[in-house]
């Protein structure tokens, strides 16, 4: 008896869920406008630019290598339009290493063949 009443009940779920799917279009005009994604490429750093660091006393004291993590903004172009600050490491080093990624390039992130602005997560080693 419980045999058949699990059996009863798993083929009740069993309709209700093929109920609830729903059938694909079967004439050619709306199977031609459903959009197909051709994927997502991520932004990739093609040109990245040196920073040079003044000898001073006060980046001496900074563990080697000092970890510094920033969040970039990619315009559709792959020009970085916003940088922000997330972990920093020391006010003049901030500024100069912003300088710096400011005159990154990068590939822009790519979605079903088009260009579009995306964020990264940047961390920066500073080595001395």
């Amino acid at each position: 008896m419980r045999r058949i009443l699990a059996a009863s009940l798993l083929s009740c779920f069993a309709l209700t869920a093929a109920a609830a799917t729903p059938t694909p279009p079967t004439d050619a005009k709306s199977i031609a406008t459903v959009p197909i994604s051709t994927g997502i490429t991520n932004a990739q750093l093609f040109y990245p630019t040196e920073v040079h660091v003044p000898a001073s006393p006060d980046l001496d004291v900074l563990p080697n290598p000092a970890k510094m993590l920033l969040k970039v903004n990619l315009d559709p172009t792959g020009s970085p339009t916003h940088v922000q600050i997330v972990q920093s490491i020391n006010p003049l080093l901030d500024a100069l290493v912003v300088k710096a990624v400011r005159q990154f390039r990068w590939r822009p992130a790519v979605l079903d063949n088009q260009t579009i602005s995306s964020d990264v997560n940047l961390t920066v080693e500073v080595q001395h």
